[in-house]
């Protein structure tokens, strides 16, 4: 039966390898979760069906290593001659001479160590900086597990570095040219790293001190960063202003999600395919910056003073109300001032413990107080945590949606010591995702937790990332010196860079609304390409952009749109903005000039 074209992407998940065998990806499922917020136009596309499907795409991304039948590689191998692009992440799947790549086999095979190499920890590191799908990389980009090659025809565009950065004879990006078409090899797991840099591993004792001494984090009181995989050698860079600091300046789980992405869109580009994306955010925002406060000893003079340093920068936030809360007025004071009210989860206090009979006990509480306002948004105290994703589903239980409590507590881990600052949906290790969004903290009261100086890099990092800046705030150092000018003064820079200051409900909003689009009956010509969208909740002023030539006219539903190009994650798009109403269907259109 033949499929309806929702995409000139397809993506396919190859079949996992049994149980007790060497797998070169864990989760690969979780590419969907990468590619639905990145708002990327595809086609999920079954093994099964790929030899129907094939011909009628331009690029396909298969994640995994699987073997596949002669016949499947003999089209393929035709596929790509005509003019298909075919981008594998940690997978030769025996076609190694179409990526221009060997597969290195497992050492010591006869002592049951057969099936598909593995690549261990280790970095990957550019050859060409400046090559299209490498040149938002900084330091060499960690990465666990993946598929070792070496270069056999191909061009390496980058190589591996092991887990100690020493180097190796294996290549990390190969990419090779095969008649009309092209071939990207990307070795490491993309989806794996991705999934245990921004989660982490599950805590269940003290992690590892920094051996500088500037995070001690083994101090008999678990928290996120207990689980946090990142190096305190590698990951960390001498924060600029602060000579004597070590900071998580490189997000580095969201630039591998970069990274599959300029992937994405190099080859797009290589082959004309005018590719659709609804963008991150409204009105073409660069990024965001989030603001929370913990009401850590519930002071109300401090709240008041927190409250009108908001109303002067005109800013809204989100309050993470411990118990047994502020009174009455001022919680009023917060709701009517437009205001987030959100939940502070204590497990560090003495009489508190960790549970979930501990956090619905504390929930209950914070709904009476908030007048049987349930809320939505919640931060741990400390970011207290305990095992590995059974605190999501405590939340989900109890309806919270959206959760920051991957963050840094010692200041030599500020910043993005988990590695991203997008918002993204949780696996639990069965491959199931949580409906809870995380968000990460990357610091707290600048001038008393870190350094001032460390504001600049962790925005520059955002903003080029295109995430969410979030940082806390607590009401009880308003009043210390200096602290309320750097509030004001970085919420002053943000707006500047063209960030817009949003709630933690906003965000959460505004995402599980974008994930609801669908996208339908893609076509594309000689004279442009149409796609169909439908939303589920509505949208407002979304932006939605074309990877085109700059030479391209918009239209939405056959009448020309005001449009302006952009530039994002490296590369340029025509972008227009519209209002997207519940449930509606959008014709979509991008013309040639000349041609229409």
């Amino acid at each position: 039966m033949t499929k309806s074209l929702n995409s000139p992407l397809g993506v396919c998940v190859l079949p996992e390898a049994g149980s007790n065998a060497a797998r070169t990806v864990s989760y690969p499922n979780y590419i969907h979760e990468i590619l639905k917020h990145a708002g990327v136009c595809y086609q999920n596309v079954i093994l099964e069906d790929l030899p129907e499907i094939l011909p009628h795409l331009k690029l396909l991304l298969t994640v995994g290593e699987h073997p596949l039948s002669g016949e499947v590689k003999g089209l393929l191998r035709d596929w790509v001659s005509a003019g298909g692009a075919w981008l594998s992440v940690a997978g030769a799947c025996g076609a190694g001479e179409l990526f221009g790549a060997e597969a290195e086999p497992p050492a010591s095979a006869k002592w049951r160590c057969g099936g598909a190499g593995v690549l261990g920890e280790g970095y990957l590191k550019p050859r060409d900086s400046s090559h299209p799908v490498l040149e938002h990389i900084r330091i060499p980009l960690h990465y666990f597990n993946g598929l070792p090659v070496k270069q056999a025809g191909g061009d390496a565009l980058a190589t591996i570095l092991d887990a100690h950065q020493r180097t190796t004879e294996r290549a990390g990006i190969i990419e090779n040219t095969v008649g009309n078409g092209k071939t990207l090899l990307i070795c490491p797991d993309i989806t794996g790293t991705v999934v245990r840099i921004q989660q982490g591993v599950a805590v269940t004792r003290d992690g590892l001190s920094a051996p500088d001494g500037s995070s001690s984090i083994c101090d008999a009181a678990l928290k996120t960063d207990d689980g946090a995989v990142l190096d305190w050698i590698f990951d960390r860079e001498p924060a600029p202003g602060a000579p004597d600091l070590r900071a998580f300046l490189q997000p580095v789980a969201d630039q591998w999600r970069e990274t599959l992405l300029r992937a994405i869109f190099y080859l797009a580009k290589e082959h004309n395919v005018a590719l659709p994306v609804l963008w991150l955010y409204p009105r073409n925002l660069p990024a965001l910056a989030h603001l929370s406060h913990d009401s850590d000893g519930n002071d109300p003079a401090c709240a008041v003073k927190m409250l009108e340093t908001l109303s002067a920068a005109g800013i809204k936030s989100t309050w993470c109300i411990i118990t047994p809360g502020y009174g009455h007025e001022v919680i009023n004071a917060i709701r009517n001032n437009g205001h987030e009210l959100a939940l502070h989860f204590d497990a560090y206090t003495e009489g508190t413990n960790w549970s979930e009979a501990e956090l619905d006990s504390q929930w209950k509480h914070i709904v009476e107080l908030f007048g049987g306002e349930r809320p939505i948004s919640n931060k741990n105290h400390f970011l207290r945590w305990e095992g590995d994703t059974e605190f999501f589903e405590w939340l989900e239980r109890h309806g919270i949606e959206f959760d920051a409590n991957k963050g840094a507590s010692k200041i030599g881990e500020v910043g993005f010591n988990f590695g991203f600052c997008h918002p993204y949906f949780p696996i639990d290790p069965k491959g199931r995702l949580l409906n809870v969004l995380e968000i990460s903290t990357l610091s707290q009261d600048l001038g008393h937790f870190a350094p001032v100086e460390i504001a600049d890099p962790i925005l520059d990092a955002a903003l080029r990332v295109h995430g969410i800046m979030h940082l806390v705030f607590h009401p009880a150092h308003i009043v210390k010196p200096n602290v309320k000018d750097n509030l004001v003064s970085l919420i002053n820079k943000a707006k500047a860079f063209g960030m817009e200051w949003w709630t933690g409900r906003r965000i959460n909003a505004w995402e599980r609304a974008r994930r609801g689009v669908q996208w339908n009956d893609y076509v594309q010509s000689a004279n442009g390409a149409s796609v169909y969208l439908r939303t589920g909740n509505a949208l407002s002023k979304a932006s939605i952009m074309w990877l085109a030539a700059a030479n391209t006219q918009a239209r939405v539903n056959g009448s020309e749109i005001g449009s302006q190009i952009v530039e994002r994650w490296g590369f340029e798009f025509r972008s227009v903005t519209v209002d997207l109403e519940q449930e509606q269907n959008y014709l979509l259109e991008i013309t040639n000039v000349g041609n229409s």
